[in-house]
């Protein structure tokens, strides 16, 4: 048995098709077929059912199945130990992130660059629940975002940073010299809002459920940089984390009335599993990043 024949098993069961395995590891079909036959034939089972339209797996491959991504689980973290027992840092680290977490951590991510050079990053931009499948599943070593409600049997969370939802519109709209805003406020602007944040969406819905009361949302956008975009090229208003428009001279960023609770971001690892040394040079990173502002 080897750890290749592994991980085109897992491939296939994930994919429902050699041809996708096989392309995903840039081999022909028949080399993927006969090394999945040389495993077989080793454990004296049949692992997929096979037909003309789609492959799935049999009962032995049911049962093979978790056992051999825990192998491969191992596997990878005892490279990334042997790697980490280096002098140097180098190796691979791969975080996650939600949108409104870029700016801070774009800027920790620039220093880290500098300070440890043989270290390659790998960074996704997702949703919550997709940082959370891949921080399960081992495809991260880090993400960050809000608090994780219900998981905390399996993540570890630290909190990074303190951020408050505000009003976000271009430098020259006419409410752009006001100090604060309140919702009765932007019942008479286009609102343009990102995907549903628990964060402020129940303020919003409470405000809503009153008697008469409205706000005119013209379009939710799930990228917080296509929204900042919009708001510079006409009279929109959004509503979004204050420090995602830190530092840019065109846009505004007003505190909100109803909205003035600080809200706390975290960075999340996985409970009981050896962190690389980068995990925490990165942290490092962000802390420096942090107490220059």
């Amino acid at each position: 048995m080897e750890i290749r024949q592994l991980k085109y098993f897992v491939a296939i069961a994930e994919c429902g098709s050699f041809s996708e395995a096989s392309r995903k590891f840039f081999l022909s079909q028949s080399a993927i077929s006969q090394q999945i036959k040389l495993l077989e034939d080793e454990l004296g089972v049949v692992l997929f059912m096979r037909s003309p339209h789609k492959v799935v797996l049999s009962e032995d491959g049911e049962q093979m199945l978790p056992m051999a991504r825990k192998v491969l689980e191992d596997v990878k973290e005892c490279r990334d130990r042997m790697t980490d027992v280096k002098d140097e840092l180098s190796g691979e680290l791969h975080i996650g992130l939600t949108c409104s977490m870029e700016p801070m951590v774009r800027r920790a991510m620039v220093l880290f660059m500098r300070k440890f050079p043989n270290v390659r990053l790998f960074v996704y931009y997702k949703t919550i629940p997709e940082l959370i499948y891949m921080l399960r599943n081992r495809q991260l070593d880090m993400a960050f975002s809000m608090k994780v409600d219900g998981e905390e049997d399996w993540v570890d969370s630290v909190p990074i940073f303190e951020y408050r939802f505000a009003a976000v519109m271009r430098d020259t709209h006419p409410l752009a010299t006001r100090k604060e805003l309140s919702f009765t406020d932007l019942e008479r602007q286009s609102l343009v809002l990102p995907e549903k944040m628990h964060r402020f969406a129940n303020a919003v819905e409470d405000f809503l459920s009153k008697e008469g009361a409205r706000l005119c949302v013209r379009a939710v956008v799930n990228d917080a940089s296509a929204i900042m975009n919009l708001l510079r090229s006409s009279n929109f208003v959004s509503i979004l984390p204050e420090h995602l428009v830190r530092g840019i001279d065109d846009l505004k960023a007003i505190d909100i009335a109803e909205l003035k609770e600080k809200k706390t971001s975290y960075v999340h690892t996985l409970k009981g599993v050896t962190k690389k040394r980068s995990v925490d040079a990165f942290i490092s990173c962000l802390s420096l990043v942090k107490g220059k502002e």
